[in-house]
């Protein structure tokens, strides 16, 4: 007989195993000593794939389990409530997306690591990225249909705020005091900064075609939400995956324009 809380369980684990991995390579001894070995583009492909594969453990197994111990959450019910959640869903992941395509311009860049003065969406969060797909996540906890998509969820949540506090410290260790000085005058959630005069928005500066495209991604997927899970967990396995080798790609290619034109 299955034992009660059992595929919750197991979805702990695997983002332990997937979290684990990420903060272990970061480390950065290992980062350090796996670079010296593989080289930069070495590294940051073993780093891919072991979070991928990892990744693709975790969604596929919460795919498979998602309807297991099923639990109704009280706030379902109260139409206002659940609107505000969904609401706050589509802004999160619009800032997800947005942050995939301005990737190449914040200073933890992959192949690009510079500090400059906070622009555009830098300006709501030093962390879009892992600010947006918490706030994401967030919403779905309080949402969800049963414990192992309250597990999952709750830890995007964990994983997203402890990966955004890890990199800013191993950042300020690479970069040192202009580093220390750009999370001092920014924040980890969104409007933190402007809402303690740490941080002023600038319209003009504001990507504004990339937030477009965020919530024309959150919309539409809106529309296949309950889809999103199917045969598998593929759909989010190869959604994930492409988005993230595409925004590698394109911070080495921004990396590389400066010496080509030297």
């Amino acid at each position: 007989m299955r034992e009660p809380m059992q595929e919750g369980l197991v979805t702990a684990l695997l983002w332990l195993l997937f979290g684990g991995s990420h903060v272990v390579l970061s480390i950065r001894a290992i980062r350090t000593r796996m670079v010296a070995r593989l080289g930069q583009a070495g590294f940051i492909l073993v780093y891919s794939l072991v979070a991928i594969g990892t990744f693709a453990a975790l969604v596929h197994y919460v795919a498979l389990h998602r309807l297991a111990e099923p639990q109704t959450s009280l706030l379902v019910t109260v139409p206002p409530v659940r609107g505000a959640l969904i609401a706050l869903s589509v802004i999160g992941f619009s800032l997800f997306v947005a942050a995939v395509l301005v990737y190449p311009r914040l200073p933890m860049a992959t192949f690009r690591h510079r500090v400059m003065p906070a622009r555009g969406i830098q300006q709501l969060t030093r962390h879009p990225f892992f600010s947006g797909i918490a706030i994401w996540a967030a919403s779905h906890a309080l949402l969800a249909p049963s414990r192992v998509t309250f597990v999952f969820f709750m830890g995007v949540i964990v994983l997203s705020f402890v990966g955004g506090m890890h990199q800013d410290r191993r950042l300020v260790a690479e970069l040192g005091e202009p580093y220390r000085a750009y999370v001092a005058a920014t924040s980890f959630w969104p409007f933190v900064a402007v809402i303690t005069k740490r941080q002023t928005i600038n319209l003009r500066e504001q990507p504004w075609f990339a937030y477009g495209v965020g919530i024309g991604a959150s919309l539409g997927l809106y529309e296949v939400h309950d889809d999103i899970f199917n045969r598998g967990g593929a759909y989010v396995i190869a959604a994930v995956t492409v988005g993230s080798i595409l925004a590698i790609l394109n911070s080495r290619a921004r990396a590389q324009r400066p010496r080509e034109g030297s």
